[in-house]
């Protein structure tokens, strides 16, 4: 069974012989929305079309009945989309306005080949708050379990990413740094950089793989006070070894 049927099925358990008559009548109101090629034929249900006119329950009846007649909440695990299908403009319009009432963000299109109109929403956030109006409490827990697991997934492979990207960053330049000091020595250059330049590049050429940072710590638990240098400072010397090596 499809994560939507699931939905319908809790929707369709929902419903009681204690419903009040005009939210068994607006349930069938919003089924038919989605039905009738033309809005006239949903004449006897007149009233239903005056939004300001309608009780919160008649509302998620009617929202029940839309969704049961033509929507779609596709699996949390594919993908974040909600739709309803409806054949004529002007119930389009009406269930548009309604979700935009309740302060959902829908959007919608024309099918020009079966000429129907699709009303759905992408925000999973939304798309939750749907399934609380329309009472799929159970549905609306697994999908919230299922988002928050994505949520987390993604939050762990950006991290990931960008901790590659960072340790990529770091051998790349230590790669340059030590290729340079290694010119500058095969140059006979060497003894003509500064104390600190000197001190600098033995540091790179000791922790070839390692970071700025990492290095600049070692030089803090150095017992002469002297020795130490910031991971700025470290990265202007050595950005001032490369520029030598470079000009030689």
């Amino acid at each position: 069974m499809s994560f939507s049927s699931k939905i319908k099925e809790e929707v369709l358990k929902g419903f009681t012989e204690k419903q009040k008559e005009c939210c068994i009548v607006a349930e069938r109101f919003g089924e038919n929305l989605t039905q009738c090629s033309y809005k006239a034929d949903l004449d006897e249900y007149s009233d239903f079309f005056e939004i300001s006119n309608l009780n919160e329950c008649c509302i998620k009846a009617i929202l029940k009945g839309a969704f049961l007649g033509g929507g779609c909440i596709v699996d949390p695990n594919t993908d974040y989309h909600f739709e309803i299908v409806i054949k004529n403009k002007a119930c389009a319009d009406f269930i548009f306005n309604l979700l935009s009432v309740l302060e959902f963000t829908p959007k919608v299109l024309k099918r020009k080949k079966s000429n129907t109109y699709v009303i759905y929403i992408k925000e999973s956030e939304q798309i939750s708050y749907f399934l609380s109006i329309i009472e799929a409490n159970s549905s609306m827990l697994n999908f919230e379990q299922i988002r928050v697991e994505k949520e987390v997934k993604n939050q762990v492979n950006r991290t990931t990413n960008c901790q590659t990207a960072n340790i990529a960053k770091t051998i790349k330049s230590s790669v340059l740094q030590v290729e340079a000091i290694e010119k500058i020595k095969r140059e006979g250059k060497f003894d003509k950089l500064s104390d600190k330049l000197k001190y600098t590049a033995n540091l790179r050429l000791k922790y070839k793989n390692e970071s700025l940072d990492y290095i600049s710590n070692i030089t803090k638990k150095s017992n002469d006070k002297n020795d130490y240098i910031s991971k700025s400072g470290l990265k202007h010397r050595l950005d001032k070894i490369v520029e030598y090596a470079n000009s030689l």
